[in-house]
């Protein structure tokens, strides 16, 4: 029988532990629901990982705007676990679980590009609202000019345009 120092002791256990806590994780996304805003996601960091399922998105958001960004299949996305049960907060109420950095508790919070897929960043003081070709895209600079551009037909909807010089 292999004998085991306390500290030695002490040592793994508490790197046990650190291997069940959820910091973040780079996923891929392998179902979506845009009406109730949550995917399942697989973590691509572990070969033997299984899918966390119904994770919620998290847009830029106010009390009045969203900014939307159509997840779809096969998309990377950054996952993070929040450190405590989000449950009560995303139903509504209820007792919070004592869990910390679970995956129950995982949320999606964007898109990761990987290093290997750069992309083009012709506009690098920019806001940017653009498909990854770049064909279509809205840009604000910082001085406030606003150029909008597409290969594509821009329809306005509203009872009245105003165009002013």
């Amino acid at each position: 029988m292999k004998k085991t120092s306390m500290t030695q002791f002490v040592g793994e256990t508490i790197e046990e532990s650190l291997m069940n806590v959820n910091t973040c994780l780079i996923c891929e996304v392998l179902e979506v629901d845009m009406n109730l805003y949550k995917a399942d996601v697989l973590p691509l960091n572990d070969p033997e990982a299984t899918p966390i399922l119904d994770v919620p998105m998290a847009f830029h958001q106010t009390a009045q705007f969203v900014i939307q960004v159509p997840y779809k299949k096969g998309d990377i996305v950054l996952v993070v676990c929040s450190q405590a049960d989000i449950d009560p907060l995303m139903f509504g109420g209820g007792k919070a679980a004592s869990r910390s950095f679970s995956a129950n508790d995982a949320l999606i919070i964007g898109g990761v590009n990987y290093f290997t897929k750069p992309l083009d960043n012709l506009y690098p003081e920019d806001i940017l609202i653009a498909d990854k070709k770049f064909n279509n895209k809205i840009r604000i600079q910082p001085d406030g000019h606003i150029f909008i551009e597409s290969d594509n037909q821009i329809t306005a909807i509203a009872p009245t345009i105003h165009f002013n010089p």
